[in-house]
């Protein structure tokens, strides 16, 4: 599927805060409204990310408008976890206020963005529609521009029950199949709703149409399993990819 440009202008990459500069994770801001109709806005990334950068100083790389990367240091930021559950919810928060805010080129998201998990059915939303994964790729993320990567695949599993992850107590989450790669921690995850038309036949009968509808935030990459190397093998000894990865749902 064809993604609006502005997609890619959601993300950020992060990096310790060092002499050479390593982007090891994405994060993004979400603008949530106020009563005045502003707007508070916040940086989120994987709670996974945050912690190994814990309270030293970090970077934060966005393109500015003007075609150049800008770096923004962060130095002494609190990070905020799910109140009740940070061992089972991949998910941390900072206030994000930088003075040269108007020079970016981000894009926001918005609560209108969300893909709400009591709306998604009347919306035209569940398993088999498309997603996209919007991040850092590790081996190149360009010098005189920053470029994300996106990945895509498709929701597979709605779990009523959490499910097991690795160093976290069981989470709840969406599964889904596609194509992954270190460095999309924390990115957003998309997924595009399903339109569904009845068009009229020659015979008068109704004849349903599927078409593809807008994109909404459907929550944020946690990982990926990685299956067994005997898993991988075909019977002929050539390789066989298998992959899924799951995001925390909004």
């Amino acid at each position: 599927m064809r993604l609006p440009d502005t997609v890619l202008k959601t993300v950020g990459f992060l990096s310790a805060s060092t002499t050479q500069v390593k982007y090891g994770g994405t994060g993004f801001v979400i603008a949530t409204p106020r009563s005045d109709g502003g707007a508070f806005l916040h940086f989120v990334t994987a709670k996974h990310v945050a912690d190994e950068l814990g309270d030293a100083p970090f970077a934060l790389g966005v393109n500015r408008k003007d075609g150049e990367p800008a770096l923004i240091h962060a130095d002494g930021v609190k990070w905020y976890f799910h109140p009740t559950e940070p061992n089972a919810v991949d998910a941390a928060a900072c206030l994000f206020a930088p003075t040269n805010y108007a020079e970016l080129d981000l894009q926001l998201i918005t609560e209108h963005h969300f893909a709400l998990k009591d709306k998604m059915p009347e919306r035209g939303m569940g398993i088999g529609d498309e997603i996209a994964v919007v991040g850092l790729f590790t081996r190149f993320w360009g010098q005189k521009r920053l470029f994300p990567i996106v990945r895509t695949g498709n929701l597979a599993m709605l779990p009523t029950e959490k499910v097991p992850a690795k160093n976290f107590n069981p989470m709840e989450v969406y599964l889904a199949e596609g194509r992954s790669i270190g460095g999309l921690s924390g990115s957003p995850v998309f997924i595009r709703q399903t339109v569904n038309l009845m068009l009229k036949g020659e015979d008068g009968d109704d004849i349903p149409f599927a078409g593809l509808g807008q994109l909404y935030l459907l929550g944020m990459m946690h990982g990926h399993w990685e299956l067994p190397a005997s898993f991988t093998k075909g019977e002929n000894g050539r390789g066989r990819q298998y992959g899924h990865f799951d995001g925390r749902p909004s």
